[in-house]
């Protein structure tokens, strides 16, 4: 891993670690709700075997995810990008600090605004998609993001497991993506549980 990149991931991981210990209390709209380091091991393995040049995430946080992804497409970043969408003004900033911090500012585009808007307007395809952001309209990301989405390529969702509350929604966002013909999903026991979603066919 980039020495840059790990140092700022190490960061945001202790950080995060003590958000969900309650060694810290943080503003809900200032909640780090990341994913795993072993999450982010995993997400790299996989970005590497599929070659990933064009990464999609709803839902940037702090931007601990992203930076993941970042250092999983390599060094050559003139050629590799990654669009992140989040709505949170304070979220934007301080994910944008992390990126230039860890020197990949420069492949990420952050899209401030409404997932759904941002989604609508979203042109080309891409390797990767991660779903990160309010359950509620999940099933709605997943429908916009799947044309999107190349052959051989693959839609992630957090949070199948926990926090416990997001359950139900998850449960039936499993079930929906499952019923469609032209894919292949499993759920992931890593981290707080991943859907892990390849599309075999238009």
């Amino acid at each position: 891993m980039d020495s840059r990149v790990r140092s700022v991931i190490c960061r945001l991981n202790r950080q995060s670690n003590r958000e969900r210990s309650g060694e810290v209390k943080v503003a809900p709209d200032q909640e780090m709700l990341a994913i795993t380091a072993d999450t982010g091991t995993f997400f790299s393995i996989l970005l590497k075997a599929i070659k990933a040049k064009r990464i999609l995430e709803v839902g940037t946080s702090s931007g601990f995810s992203t930076l993941w992804f970042a250092d999983a497409m390599g060094k050559n970043r003139t050629s590799r990008v990654i669009i992140t969408i989040e709505m949170n003004p304070l979220k934007v900033e301080w994910a944008l600090k992390n990126f230039k911090e860890a020197g990949v500012d420069k492949m990420i585009e952050i899209r401030q605004g409404i997932a759904l808007d941002v989604l609508h307007k979203l042109k080309g395809k891409f390797d990767f998609v991660f779903l990160d952001a309010d359950k509620e309209n999940i099933i709605k990301y997943f429908d916009l993001v799947l044309p999107m989405i190349r052959i051989g390529g693959i839609i992630a969702a957090d949070n199948m497991f926990y926090p416990e509350h997001f359950r139900p929604a998850m449960r039936n966002y499993a079930r929906y993506v499952r019923r469609k013909p032209n894919i292949q999903s499993i759920t992931v026991p890593i981290g707080m549980g991943e859907e892990i979603t390849i599309k075999l066919s238009n």
